[in-house]
């Protein structure tokens, strides 16, 4: 009878060494579209005080958009965005694309495209240049955005600038990583202007400009090399750093099981895979502890017979269950509550 009620006082001992917070933490999460890693991911991410963000889909949306028109004569305004527009259908880049929602796209004829400088090309039979004002021949302009010339019928007719879109809960969601204790990193390809500008709206102090990716590992590195413990960011898959986050448009040979997948990159989702990972963590082994501590008072209890080991085993099982449950139901409510303010 003794060896009975030995067995069933160390039952909440063995149900704090199920991964029960682990569970129920990753049911949470998939709510939120966030995928958690394993169990070596999961320390990986309480270690974790600085995460580099890739500035396209992370503080931004990820695309460009229209930012301002200047035509030279307010009578060519209508031609400007129908012209670049229609041209800018037959590039792929962000500029072009950003452009090419000015207008549908026309019959194009002779594209052709000139490297970094711009693209050429037919519009209903009308020669059109679009690209960088330098190579149009007309002055630059020194804003922030990308501004492109366009020239129509070998007149220059006016710029199109175009910007990144910046997320508007940005700054709350760079503020949530701060007050983990995650320092963010903004990582560009844009220019030192440019960069400074997004970082300074979304209230990012560390930022490195003009930042190609085949260079990013050699800037991870050298936080590694400082100490940091680095989770990275980014669409393109990087294996690099302690913890990748990557989304749904990183290439699957380079999703590993140690980091964390999320739907898309916005820096608000990655600051609750945060929260989420630390506090699924933490009680894993909150209850692992209370596990044990429950089923040490069981086994004393069973000394006195089997209904005080069985009473002292239901108490310790449902203690270990509502802690392994509670914070992830907290935190997630949390996180939507702050992602909800911040969007209103």
């Amino acid at each position: 009878m003794l060896t009975v009620a030995i067995a069933v006082a160390l039952l909440p001992a063995l149900l704090g060494w199920l991964p029960l917070a682990v569970w129920i933490g990753r049911g949470r999460a998939r709510r939120e579209g966030i995928d958690l890693p394993s169990a070596k991911g999961l320390r990986r991410a309480r270690a974790v005080d600085l995460v580099v963000l890739d500035r396209w889909g992370t503080v931004t949306t990820g695309e460009l958009r229209v930012s301002a028109i200047e035509s030279f004569d307010p009578d060519d305004e209508r031609n400007l965005r129908w012209f670049a527009g229609a041209l800018g259908h037959a590039a792929e880049d962000p500029v072009a694309r950003a452009v090419a929602r000015l207008s549908a796209r026309g019959k194009l004829t002779s594209v052709q495209r000139h490297g970094g400088d711009g693209i050429s090309g037919s519009v209903d039979r009308h020669p059109v240049r679009l690209g960088r004002p330098e190579w149009l021949g007309m002055p630059a302009r020194e804003v922030v955005g990308v501004t492109v010339g366009v020239q129509v019928d070998a007149r220059p007719i006016g710029y199109i600038t175009v910007a990144d879109v910046v997320r508007p809960d940005a700054r709350t969601g760079i503020e949530r990583l701060r007050a983990a204790g995650v320092a963010a990193v903004l990582v560009s390809d844009d220019s030192e202007r440019n960069t400074r500008h997004l970082a300074e709206t979304c209230g990012i102090d560390a930022w490195h400009a003009g930042i190609a990716r085949e260079r990013r590992d050699q800037l991870i590195a050298d936080y590694r090399l400082r100490g940091h413990v680095v989770a990275v960011a980014t669409s393109s898959g990087t294996t690099s750093g302690d913890l990748p986050l990557s989304d749904s448009t990183a290439p699957p040979a380079t999703r590993q099981p140690a980091g964390i997948h999320l739907a898309d990159l916005d820096v608000n989702r990655i600051a609750t895979a945060f929260s989420l990972s630390r506090s699924t963590a933490r009680t894993a082994t909150r209850a692992r502890r209370t596990g044990l501590v429950a089923g040490l008072l069981g086994a004393g209890a069973a000394v006195w017979g089997l209904l005080p080991a069985l009473v002292v085993a239901v108490l310790g099982c449902v203690a270990v269950v509502a802690i392994a449950s509670a914070p992830a139901y907290e935190t997630s409510r949390r996180s939507r509550s702050v992602t909800s303010t911040s969007s209103a």
